[in-house]
């Protein structure tokens, strides 16, 4: 009978401990899975003498070194307008804005779905983003489908190119 007087308190209890436990999983995966990523980038960085570069295997693009950054590996020009994403050995030139490889602490991709979209919210959920998280505190650059030419496999390679 006792326990029948608390069951609502235990409910709660149960599902408070429930929730934080949830979280805590959620967290260590989420950091582990990132602490991952970053020890395939460092390993990167070692096999080229601790600098950051990006690994290209395939055809570099054509266009001028950059004097910081060297030579240029794959331009992803956009679909209306002038300009282009930039990727050169040694760092990233998009608009005005400029990063070293060596400022990134994350690089995340999310491809686009091959089906076909009807509504302009069906397009912006399902558009590919290459997500770049600079070091410091700075504001992630994302590199979308919407606004510039690419294709699933070039950014993966890209992502894969920088050792995330």
């Amino acid at each position: 009978m006792i326990f029948l007087a608390y069951l609502p308190e235990i409910l709660v209890l149960l599902i408070f401990v429930g929730g934080a436990a949830l979280i805590i999983w959620y967290l260590k995966a989420f950091y582990a899975e990132r602490a991952a990523r970053q020890k395939k980038a460092e390993e990167q960085q070692n096999r080229h003498g601790g600098e950051c570069v990006l690994e290209w295997s395939g055809s570099f693009a054509d266009g001028a070194a950059d004097t910081e950054f060297g030579r240029l590996v794959v331009e992803i020009p956009k679909k209306s307008g002038n300009g282009a994403a930039l990727f050169y050995e040694k760092g990233l030139v998009l608009g005005k804005k400029r990063l070293a490889y060596s400022e990134i602490k994350d690089v995340l991709y999310a491809a686009s779905t091959p089906d076909k979209k009807y509504t302009l919210k069906q397009a912006v959920r399902d558009m590919a983003v290459l997500w770049i998280y600079p070091k410091k505190g700075r504001i992630a650059i994302g590199i979308r489908e919407l606004n510039y030419q690419f294709d699933n496999e070039t950014m993966e390679n890209i992502k894969k190119g920088l050792g995330f």
